[in-house]
């Protein structure tokens, strides 16, 4: 018990560390991402820590299998670094147990990792979707940046304001072009304004102060020029654009049953993380294996590599399977099905076949010293 305690500890305190890390790294980039999409008017301010947190869920049931197949490799490479699995197999502690201990800590994990591919990624992106459109769905005003032009409601409006209070009810400098129906223009300039609304039917205004309006087309002998100290422009509310639901944001539960490939292929996909999460960990171990001169970073390049190969693998089956290339019988399946022949020739390898055999059969085999 104190050496299984012992090693849970050492892999679940390197899991963390590593799911930390990715996390910290994964956020900073989305962060800035939707940072400059918000400062160039694609999306709402109001909406970043909301769309990054919903982002974060979405990728945790990749995150989280690579962060244990990771710390599994970090952490048993310390301990053949250390000699400390060379202490142990002389004490009795074989590689059963260690794979005992191992398979249960990722059957805990794939547990978490399936109520994240099931549920927590599908509401995710369904509520992502729904906040876009929902930001989109206010005035035309709220989507303006400060200090570059922008284009609201139609195309042929054009909105530049210098700068904004925090709240965004004050502007400064604010300088609006529209273009009728018979293609004269109508300009507003303004030294400063502020939203208003009716109190009665619950209309936006921008009340703009200190400025010029200019009407007709330049050059043109109908062109007027008005000077105002206070005028009111109706602010264009716009309509959600109805909701395009992705695969990804469909919940599990509406696709058991269906028959179409690309249903079949996500839900296939949704198997595959928790299933990943158990295969990866026990390959870890076996790769983890090295002398105490290589270190414990000696197999983390291969990893990688494996890991990638894998990831990829299932995108590209999934596609397959969504164009018809392979059947559902086949589906993600067979490459599930390399990865555990990749880990069985590693076991059979380390420790030969006659030990596996042995375990099928339930019996305790008595392994050599080069065999531990």
């Amino acid at each position: 018990m104190i050496i299984n305690r012992y090693l849970a500890r050492e892999v679940l305190q390197t899991f963390l560390a590593v799911l930390v890390v990715l996390l910290l790294i994964f956020m900073g980039r989305y962060f800035a991402l939707y940072l400059a999409d918000a400062s160039a008017g694609k999306i709402s301010g109001d909406i970043v820590v909301e769309m990054l947190f919903l982002r974060t869920i979405t990728s945790l049931s990749v995150m989280l299998p690579f962060s244990l197949f990771v710390a599994v490799l970090l952490a048993f490479g310390r301990f053949y670094k250390d000699s400390e699995m060379t202490a142990m197999a002389a004490c009795g502690i074989g590689p059963a147990r260690v794979l005992t201990m191992v398979s249960l800590i990722a059957l805990l994990c794939g547990v978490l990792v399936a109520g994240f591919s099931f549920w927590g990624t599908p509401w995710a992106h369904e509520k992502a979707l729904q906040v876009r459109e929902q930001a989109r769905s206010g005035t035309a005003f709220e989507m303006v940046a400060a200090g570059q032009f922008n284009k609201i409601g139609s195309d042929d409006q054009v909105f530049y304001v210098e700068s904004l209070s925090e709240d965004r009810t004050g502007l400064r400098n604010v300088f609006i072009q529209a273009r009728t129906v018979d293609g004269q223009l109508d300009i507003f300039s303004a030294r400063s304004g502020y939203q208003q609304i009716d109190p009665v039917t619950g209309v936006r205004y921008l009340v703009l102060v200190d400025g010029y309006r200019y009407q007709g087309l330049p050059g043109s002998v109908n062109f007027k020029i008005h000077e105002y100290e206070k005028n009111a422009v109706r602010l264009e509310e716009l309509e959600a654009a109805p909701l395009r639901r992705t695969h990804w944001a469909i919940p599990s539960s509406d696709l058991w049953g269906e028959a179409g490939l690309s249903d079949q292929a996500e839900l296939q996909w949704r198997f595959s993380m928790p299933l990943a999460t158990v295969l990866l960990a026990v390959l870890a171990v076996l790769l983890s294996r090295t002398s105490p001169r290589q270190g414990r970073f000696a197999k983390l390049f291969i990893a990688i590599l494996v890991f990638v190969t894998y990831y990829n693998s299932l995108g590209v089956a999934m596609s397959w399977m969504k164009r018809g290339v392979v059947s559902p019988v086949v589906g993600l399946w067979w490459v599930h099905a390399l990865l555990l022949m990749l880990v069985i020739v590693l076991a059979v390898r380390y420790w030969g076949a006659r030990w596996l055999w042995n375990r099928l059969l339930h019996r305790e085999p008595t392994l050599t010293s080069m065999e531990r």
